[in-house]
């Protein structure tokens, strides 16, 4: 009995901005530009759909204290043949250092190199196609942006 109480604390718990924001990540943003489209990850780390338009998803996180807004845009142009996906994770109450901590090792890991950026409040990665970025404009909220170009890819 007490294991289970346990383990619904534990389910039941918010995760750390760091952890949200690893896991949406690996988990959401770099499957979902690489054409994975499938919403369990999303909906497991609570998640829910705020408004749907056509091929783009808007989302906000269940915990209000840390209010996560997510962006999940598609664009598979047939006519010119460019494939373009955009996932947008916007971190309300997770500090930019944060971010930058919670996603180094997983982009480090999967094969991402890091861009000479001049911006102290920006940071960019890429890979074969794949650009991640994390930017925080004063007084807002940290924003990691994860884009695939089949044209970016291709060149």
């Amino acid at each position: 009995m007490l294991a289970a109480v346990f383990a619904a604390a534990l389910v039941s718990a918010p995760l750390p901005p760091d952890d949200i924001t690893r896991n949406v990540l690996v988990d959401v943003c770099l499957p979902f530009v690489n054409g994975d489209s499938d919403r369990a990850a999303v909906e497991f780390l609570g998640f829910t759909v705020a408004s749907e338009d056509g091929a783009v998803v808007d989302m906000v996180s269940s915990d209000e204290r840390q209010a996560y807004l997510l962006r999940l845009a598609g664009d598979d142009d047939a006519e010119d043949g460019e494939v373009r996906r955009t996932c947008t994770l916007q971190a309300r109450g997770a500090a930019l250092d944060t971010v930058k901590r919670a996603i180094r090792q997983p982009l480090e890991q999967a094969g991402f190199t890091a861009e000479p950026v001049e911006a102290a409040n920006r940071l960019i990665w890429t890979r074969q196609g794949v650009t991640v970025s994390v930017r925080q404009s004063e007084g807002r909220a940290t924003v990691v942006r994860v884009s695939y170009s089949s044209l970016e890819a291709g060149g």
